[in-house]
């Protein structure tokens, strides 16, 4: 029940049967048993799925050192394990970890599950996701595209892992700024997901959301406006308000919005964001992201003196988190950085405007 709740991307189902079998069987069959350690696995990927990822690593750290001492280096729950592990170090920016990991997980399934097994492709796909993190672009591009052109003859055009790899293609596409190739990646992507996964599975909203960056990027912003409000209103509803993933949509709106002229409702929006993230992350760089959009949401409505000190500490508070941000091509501090010397130009100050230039 709880593997099949999280299918169905229902992990807070899925973490309540899996931590109920997890007592159960450390009960019944020990700490050590090989199928008490495969719920553990599970739950550590759960727990990663809801962005709990201290939970995840707590879970999945221990779990692996006991599964390589019990079950060897190359058993397949302890391949699962490494895989699960990496994610979550990716997901904490822990880049050189994840890298470390993918790759020993990729040459052990290679050699004992082969070339074209579907293990050995999610383990491609990952190790192409943490090249994309460190700006790697063409390592990255080059992987996806192996790893997808053996996917679609393998596993089928429509198989989940293929379009993962597929979306994943398209976007490193975007960030290199091949936007027509991108564009037709894309929209396959999100037609065969909307049929197989469903329109609100997390999946699908995430192309979307993707391809919606993606015209933000090229200039395209009703476009990038009309996606970002599918996937925040999807998100909303498949998820709540309260999932992890459902308040990060609040940005690209914001900034389409933003671009667009429409500064009340970037500035609402913005808003919304900041104090979520207050709450939630107080030291992330989303939050410094939030005040920069907010700042800017005021200068576009002329109060240069309220929006000042908002676009000065979120400029200075992603600077000072660079190595965090999930942006390595430096697109959203680029940004944040254009948005201090418009307010400069457009406040009639010209020693500012200089000297920010220069920045």
């Amino acid at each position: 029940m709880g593997k099949t709740y999280a299918e169905l991307a229902q992990y807070a189902g899925s973490r309540t049967q899996l931590e109920r079998a997890l007592e159960l069987e450390r009960q019944v069959w020990g700490p050590e048993n090989p199928r008490t350690l495969a719920t553990l696995n599970q739950l550590g990927r759960t727990a990663w799925h809801q962005g709990k990822f201290a939970d995840a690593e707590a879970l999945l750290g221990p779990a692996l050192e006991i599964e390589r001492r019990v079950l060897g280096s190359d058993h397949p729950d302890t391949l699962f394990c490494m895989n699960n592990l990496g994610n979550v170090y990716r997901a904490q920016r822990k880049d050189a970890q994840a890298e470390a990991l993918y790759n020993q997980t990729l040459e052990i399934r290679r050699r004992v599950l082969g070339p074209q097994h579907p293990d050995t492709l999610i383990s491609m796909n990952n190790l192409a996701n943490v090249y994309w993190s460190q700006g790697k672009f063409a390592q990255a591009e080059a992987l996806y595209r192996e790893t997808f052109d053996i996917q679609r003859r393998v596993l089928g055009a429509e198989h989940p892992d293929t379009l993962l790899s597929m979306g994943n293609l398209a976007d490193t596409l975007t960030k290199q700024g091949k936007f027509a190739q991108a564009e037709a990646l894309f929209s396959q992507t999100i037609t065969i997901a909307r049929r197989v996964l469903g329109p609100e599975h997390p999946e699908t909203l995430a192309f979307v959301a993707d391809l919606g960056a993606m015209y933000q990027r090229q200039g395209n912003y009703r476009q990038a406006e009309t996606l970002a409000a599918q996937v925040l209103a999807g998100r909303r509803r498949a998820l709540g308000a309260e999932h992890h993933d459902t308040m990060p949509s609040a940005p690209a709106l914001a900034l389409a919005y933003l671009s667009e002229g429409k500064f009340a409702q970037s500035q609402m929006l913005a808003r919304e964001s900041m104090e979520d993230n207050r709450k939630r992350q107080p030291d992330s760089w989303q939050l410094f992201r939030a005040e920069s959009l907010l700042g800017a949401s005021l200068a576009g409505q002329k109060k240069y003196r309220e929006a000042e000190p908002l676009l000065l500490e979120g400029y200075e508070g992603m600077r000072a988190r660079i190595d965090r941000i999930e942006d390595p091509d430096g697109y959203h501090t680029e940004l944040a950085h254009q948005w201090v010397v418009q307010l400069y130009q457009a406040w009639g100050k010209p020693d500012k405007v200089a000297e920010w230039s220069k920045k």
